[in-house]
């Protein structure tokens, strides 16, 4: 049995650092610029996906992986990619609780 895992990602208006290379609008917080606000989120918010790096049974997200994590890690799967998993993966990252990013192939 094959399956399919979709990465996580989440959406970010703002960052706590917003001089970081990764903020959007950079010292401009909007009023309202989420999923629920009155500003489009396409307009405020962006979606970034976090890498799954797994080692042995343990799962981490992180959302700027280095290339020593990435290397160390058993596998990993990069944010905003799908990706078709073995049932040995999908195991590994149900049993870690995220069943949600899992899908059956049917």
């Amino acid at each position: 049995m094959a399956y399919t895992l979709v990465t996580p990602y989440r959406w970010e208006t703002y960052l706590d650092d917003p001089y970081s290379k990764y903020a959007r609008l950079a010292g401009r917080r909007f009023t309202g610029g989420t999923i629920d606000g009155p500003i489009a989120p396409s307009m405020t918010d962006v979606p970034r996906g976090q890498t799954m790096i797994v080692n042995g049974t343990t799962v981490t997200l992180t959302q700027t992986p280095s290339q020593d994590d990435l290397a160390a890690a058993s596998y990993y799967f990069l944010g905003g990619h799908e990706y078709v998993i073995s049932n040995e993966q999908a195991a590994v990252l149900i049993a870690a609780g995220y069943s949600d990013y899992v899908t059956i192939i049917v």
